[in-house]
């Protein structure tokens, strides 16, 4: 059964975020709050604490155009992440097209951009995307690409038929391969990355599931399951030293050059923590994560998507 989705119209106060880590920063930007997709292992409910179920409603901050336009006169010229607590593409851009709009304003202002999501959407915007001096378009990727886990989400088959024809117009494309659940895989990793190296895919970031100090996230995902999170964790260490194997002998890009906006140094989050059971694992290379980018990178900055 298809579930409801109750959208509300709202007014927002800021749209623009700055995120600064190790040193470096960027902006992110949320024109929705919550999702459509509902997927059963993401962060976000853990950082929004919203009383309604996740998946089950958006809030369209309808003023968001006009806002960011006034922010962007205001602000040093760096990447804008789109986005870091909800899906820029998810199913109500159809008919609000404000991620549209705001496209067009950071062409207007010449900002640099990256895009993750998961939705096919964002073929529409490609006579925007072409025009752009730097952006780089992702995709999220889990490794259990299921309704049974992604609701709301376009099949994967499809996700990867969107970035080779984003490919094939010039624009640089790239995959969070996130979150990466040890004991749940129902794709095959070594066929998915070739898959995506053929479809024009340049860079592919990693990240391992995530639900530490995520206590909403966790009950949702264990929900799903039927058992704790922590027995889907187990050979995690071993198996993104794999990833890691198999993004190098693909020729991928590493993060650190891809992401790379000749204005600065370090574009945005440049480590990752890799993480098994209670034990943190270290990763020196840049991750824009969301978000998600490989997967939990923002995550850290909780404060930047209340509003």
């Amino acid at each position: 059964m298809t579930q409801r989705i109750l959208i509300k119209e709202v007014q927002c106060k800021t749209v623009l975020h700055r995120l600064q880590l190790n040193g470096a920063w960027e902006y992110t930007a949320n024109f929705y709050r919550g999702c459509t997709h509902g997927c059963s292992y993401c962060y976000v409910p853990s950082l929004i604490h919203d009383e309604r179920s996740w998946g089950s409603f958006v809030d369209v901050k309808m003023n968001a155009p006009q806002v960011l336009n006034k922010e962007l006169f205001k602000v040093d010229k760096n990447v804008v992440f789109l986005s870091s607590a909800t899906d820029p593409y998810q199913s109500v851009e159809a008919r609000y097209k404000i991620t549209r709009k705001c496209l067009e304003i950071l062409l207007s202002h010449g900002f640099p951009v990256l895009i993750l999501t998961r939705s096919q959407l964002v073929l529409r915007d490609l006579d925007l995307l072409k025009r752009f001096e730097w952006i780089r378009v992702g995709f999220s990727i889990s490794t259990v690409p299921s309704r049974v886990y992604e609701p709301g989400v376009a099949s994967l088959e499809k996700r990867i038929e969107c970035l080779r024809k984003i490919s094939d117009q010039g624009v640089p494309t790239w995959v969070s391969l996130a979150p990466v659940i040890p004991q749940l895989m129902l794709v095959d990793l070594e066929q998915l990355m070739k898959t995506l190296c053929d479809a024009g895919v340049r860079c592919v970031v990693p990240g391992l599931l995530r639900m530490m100090n995520y206590d909403e996230s966790r009950k949702m995902f264990e929900r799903v399951v039927a058992a704790p999170y922590t027995g889907f964790l187990k050979g995690g260490v071993e198996l993104m030293r794999k990833v890691d194997g198999m993004i190098e002998r693909n020729g991928l890009e590493p993060p650190r050059n891809f992401f790379k906006w000749t204005h600065i140094q370090e574009a945005g989050l440049d480590k990752f923590l890799y993480t098994s059971s209670n034990k943190m694992i270290e990763k020196e290379e840049w991750v824009h994560h969301t978000t998600e980018l490989g997967y939990r990178g923002v995550q850290e900055t909780t404060s930047l998507i209340h509003q």
